[in-house]
């Protein structure tokens, strides 16, 4: 069986005896895949940071004919070296906080080049932003329902935001709606792109707001979706 290679974005690592990994990553050539990664622990190869979430990698593994069976992988190394992502504390946070998103969210086992695209090039863009980047995670968010299948519908206009049919409207047409002051917030989202030359368009309270916000709307439209333990240390960062 010949030997495969791909992109891959890091979404989650848990150790698996006593020098290695299991490591969950979003491919560009084949979705969501598990591997085992030998030897990270061991003396000679000592290399946990190659797994930090959202490396970018490049990997090669020989599939089983096995679908179910963990494939161990053959080599990984650094597709592209983050300057700030692990290193600067604010983006770190934001960096564990999406990567705890992406890992609830994703479920393909197919490639979709478009969605591995979409990552890869807007943690490209927050590495290289040196300032101005505290929306960041809002945008990504908001975006990446794109992908999902519940960007909010921007056909109908109204006054208030129903988070459970994902559109805009003027009356109660559900149980799970956004207030008027919200709302205005919530469309002012749907208006900014991150770029490097965007400034940031919220303040610290608008952020917390808006980011309860996004985390009840993934909620609502993703199954099995629980509340991501690292929200609580973006809140005491932004607070």
């Amino acid at each position: 069986m010949k030997i495969l290679e791909t992109k891959a974005v890091v979404l989650s690592s848990l150790k698996y005896g006593e020098t290695s990994l299991i490591i969950r990553c979003y491919t560009q050539d084949f979705g969501l895949k598990s591997f085992i990664a030998k030897g990270v622990f061991s003396k000679k190869k000592r290399n946990t940071s190659l797994y930090f979430p959202l490396t970018e990698l490049e990997l090669s593994f020989q599939p089983k004919s096995n679908e179910q069976q963990l494939v161990f992988l053959r080599s990984a190394q650094t597709s592209y070296y983050y300057e700030t992502l692990h290193f600067h504390p604010i983006k770190s946070a934001i960096v564990f906080f999406l990567a705890e998103i992406l890992n609830l969210v994703l479920k393909e086992e197919t490639d979709n080049s478009d969605l591995y695209f979409y990552i890869e090039h807007s943690l490209k863009e927050f590495d290289q932003k040196k300032e101005d980047f505290a929306d960041f995670h809002l945008i990504f968010l908001i975006q990446l329902s794109h992908f999902l299948g519940f960007y909010p519908n921007l056909e109908m206009d109204g006054s208030l935001f129903d988070l459970e049919n994902g559109f805009f409207t003027n009356s109660n047409s559900s149980i799970n709606m956004l207030k008027a002051d919200e709302t205005a917030l919530f469309k002012k989202l749907l208006e900014i792109n991150f770029t490097e030359n965007s400034k940031n368009t919220f303040n610290q309270p608008q952020r917390s707001l808006l980011l309860e916000i996004l985390v009840k709307y993934y909620q609502i439209h993703t199954n099995n979706f629980k509340k991501p333990k690292s929200l609580q240390v973006l809140h005491e960062l932004f607070s």
